[in-house]
């Protein structure tokens, strides 16, 4: 009797659309079994027929007739045991996981990647990585009392170490202009360790194909996205362990494309893009700040407990950051309980419309800063800025700033200067963090080509133009004097 059922569907075999097959016992065949096997239709459809529309039959055929219910029973206990069992040839699924998409327009999406496979750093790596140089692009103090910021390369030639500390400064500039990390700039190191690849660049760039050996495997189209950049994180550990201490770390890659990925330990970034500093801030808000995300997607529902994260919840009038309820957010609005958050549109609410857990050209929500500014602050002992001698500089101004006050020197205006360097030095009130940066008029805004660093200093290299200091409260209020000599 099992003979009725074997003609089996294979590839190529096509297919009519699935449906419950009746018969007269009032059950039916699994749409799923229908859809694989379709000769099902045409067989039980028959032993259907005959059993409604019989035929002058004999004796011997009355009695065979008696079997069919048991016949159609035992077609459906098989049908069910083929919809349940998988196929003895069928390969396991892939595993995958969730990655964070940024696309050059600021918004975030998630997609789903298979899932990388992660294998220890050969003795080989390990022995490069003990051999690779650290820099200091940031010294502040002891490790043991200040949140070490690691920079690592990949992609980068023997030759080109100067071009990765120029990304990796520009990197970090971008960080140290955002808050929180502006208001703890001065308690912060910033090591940069010299990753050397055998070849320039990064697999997969301009075009997928591309192939280059490179110390950390770095590459785009991870998991068939293009700007997703990918690499070996075991080998980036090693390479970052080398620095005195290690609280974040952000690799960039020798590319000019845009792209970056988040990682548990780590944030990948284009190195040459000036956009991409901004997905390194916001995967910093994951790793540093346990900042959960703010975006969603459309149509989908969250169903699980309390989220641990402090910027979302189930609760829809918000009563996890009720302290902050109506307040000001520099995202602009106020503090509320959005719907949308944790990549859900429903079921759970997050604390203002749009910050930068939503959308990278955004700042943190208030929340999302009171968060980060405490998680940063925990690693820092002891800080606080030192007061330079501001005494050897020809050109001299003072001024008073309340807190998160901001000036313009000198005097308000601008000055032109002719290619060279600038130096400047600030010497802001005891207790207080003030920040001076130098600004250039590139013709149709003002941008920001250098910032002080825990010493109140600017040295700055570049072609004439207009310039103005722009000096900053971070914390505290007082007098400051700043003194600087142009070219």
């Amino acid at each position: 009797m099992l003979m009725l059922l074997a003609p089996l569907w294979v590839p190529g075999m096509p297919c009519r659309a699935a449906r419950p097959i009746p018969h007269p016992l009032g059950r039916a065949l699994p749409v799923e079994l229908t859809a694989q096997h379709p000769h099902l239709n045409r067989q039980v459809d028959a032993v259907a027929d005959r059993f409604t529309h019989p035929p002058a039959r004999s004796h011997k055929e009355t009695l065979m007739r008696r079997s069919v219910p048991a016949l159609l029973s035992a077609a459906a206990v098989l049908a069910a045991a083929l919809v349940a069992a998988p196929a003895a040839n069928a390969a396991p699924a892939t595993p995958s996981e969730w990655r964070e998409v940024f696309s050059p327009d600021g918004t975030i999406s998630k997609v789903r990647v298979p899932v990388e496979r992660k294998t220890a750093p050969e003795n080989q790596d390990l022995g490069a990585a003990a051999a690779a140089g650290v820099v200091a692009l940031q010294y502040t103090g002891p490790s043991s009392s200040r949140f070490d910021m690691v920079i690592i390369g990949d992609g980068y030639t023997a030759g080109e170490m100067g071009l990765l500390r120029q990304h990796a400064e520009a990197k970090w500039a971008e960080i140290a202009s955002t808050d929180p990390w502006h208001k703890h700039a001065g308690s912060i190191n910033v090591w940069l360790v010299n990753v050397v690849s055998n070849e320039s660049g990064v697999d997969n760039d301009p075009y997928q194909g591309v192939n280059r050996d490179t110390a950390l495997d770095m590459y785009f189209f991870c998991g068939g996205v293009e700007r997703l950049l990918c690499l070996n994180e075991p080998k980036a550990q090693a390479y970052a362990a080398q620095a005195p201490g290690v609280d974040a770390i952000v690799a960039i890659g020798n590319t000019y494309k845009y792209g970056g990925a988040g990682y548990p330990s780590l944030s990948t970034v284009s190195g040459g893009d000036p956009r991409s500093g901004r997905i390194a801030i916001h995967e910093l808000g994951h790793s540093v700040g346990g900042l959960a995300d703010e975006y969603y997607t459309p149509g989908t529902a969250y169903t699980g407990a309390e989220p641990t994260e402090p910027n979302v919840t189930r609760d829809p009038g918000g009563a996890k950051w009720a302290s902050y309820l109506g307040r000001p957010t520099p995202d602009g609005g106020v503090i509320g309980a959005y719907r949308g958050g944790h990549q859900y549109e429903y079921g759970i609410y997050r604390p203002s419309s749009d910050s930068l857990m939503r959308s990278l050209d955004k700042p943190f929500n208030l929340l999302g800063l009171t968060v980060m500014d405490r998680a940063i602050g925990s690693r820092i002992s002891g800080g606080g800025t030192p007061t330079p001698d501001c005494t050897v500089h020809t050109n001299t101004r003072t001024g008073s700033l309340t807190s998160g006050g901001i000036a313009y020197q000198p005097d308000g205006s601008s000055f032109y200067a002719r290619a060279g360097t600038h130096r400047a030095c600030l010497a802001a009130p005891a207790g207080a963090q003030f920040t001076l940066d130098l600004m250039t008029w590139n013709g149709s805004a003002w941008q920001t080509v250098a910032t002080s660093g825990a010493d109140g200093r600017i040295s700055y290299g570049g072609a004439d133009g207009y310039f103005t200091y722009r000096v900053r409260s971070i914390t505290g209020s007082g007098s400051y004097t700043l003194a600087y000599d142009t070219p």
